[in-house]
């Protein structure tokens, strides 16, 4: 597992869109933690909702996360190299599990090098004027779960990769439902007085345990069982969808 989970770095490392992508995340945390710092009035230095806001920022991160998940099944089957990796490995469930761990712990790697660039930026800036993170309990536990959020979306992306499998429709059809389809599906629902089955959707349950959006839906708790939930889904999903072809 330890070969085959080195290999999907191999693959990442070695792509053209590596640099882009890594770069286009960092350069998202950077803005918002730029904007967020550079926009906050002189009332809100210091506070602990500031801190907050500004750690917020490293979950950028998590949305290139989600794409990279997806790309790191899709691209196989765009680019043929899927062939050759079912031959190698025939225990297809392997593929998918290196596939899993590979992108978590990149995740988590993102999201902490977006959380040092977020305190790189904030720091020196609130310092010169006259003001400093107020690096609490609540800071720390968001932090933590930025990482662990971070690392869901990745997830969540192998599973809708290795269920659809062509590229742009999965990229597409990802974005959308995130950021299209749940809200009109909560809104259908709402008409008949059941918004509250939208909490239990992927992107808005997983949003909830971030802290992206709050409201009287899931607390955080449930909300990360959820999440997890739609991984291991989706994953199963996927690999009953992989174990089944034949790509010969």
């Amino acid at each position: 597992m330890t070969a085959l989970v080195a290999a999907e770095l191999l693959k990442f490392r070695t792509t053209r869109t590596a640099i882009g992508v890594l770069l286009a995340a960092l350069g998202l945390v950077a803005v918002a933690a730029a904007g967020t710092v550079g926009t906050a009035e002189d009332n809100a230095l210091g506070t602990s909702q500031l801190t907050q806001d500004t750690v917020s920022s490293a979950l950028f991160a998590s949305l290139v996360a989600f794409i990279v998940g997806i790309l790191s099944v899709t691209v196989e089957w765009r680019h043929g190299t899927v062939t050759r990796t079912f031959l190698v490995t025939p225990r297809r469930v392997r593929i998918l599990l290196a596939k899993e761990i590979w992108i978590a712990i990149f995740s988590a790697a993102l999201a902490m090098v977006g959380l040092l660039l977020v305190l790189a930026i904030a720091v020196p800036w609130l310092e010169l004027r006259g003001s400093s993170l107020v690096l609490d309990r609540d800071a720390a536990s968001l932090a933590g779960r930025t990482v662990l959020a971070t690392m869901l979306w990745g997830a969540l992306g192998v599973g809708v990769g290795a269920v659809v499998q062509s590229q742009t429709p999965a990229l597409v059809g990802a974005i959308l439902w995130i950021l299209l389809a749940e809200v009109l599906i909560g809104a259908l629902l709402g008409l008949v007085d059941l918004e509250g089955v939208a909490d239990y959707l992927p992107g808005r349950a997983l949003s909830a345990f971030d802290g992206t959006i709050e409201d009287d839906g899931l607390t955080r708790g449930v909300a990360g069982v959820v999440g997890l939930a739609w991984v291991l889904g989706l994953g199963a999903l996927g690999w009953l969808r992989m174990s089944r072809q034949d790509v010969t």
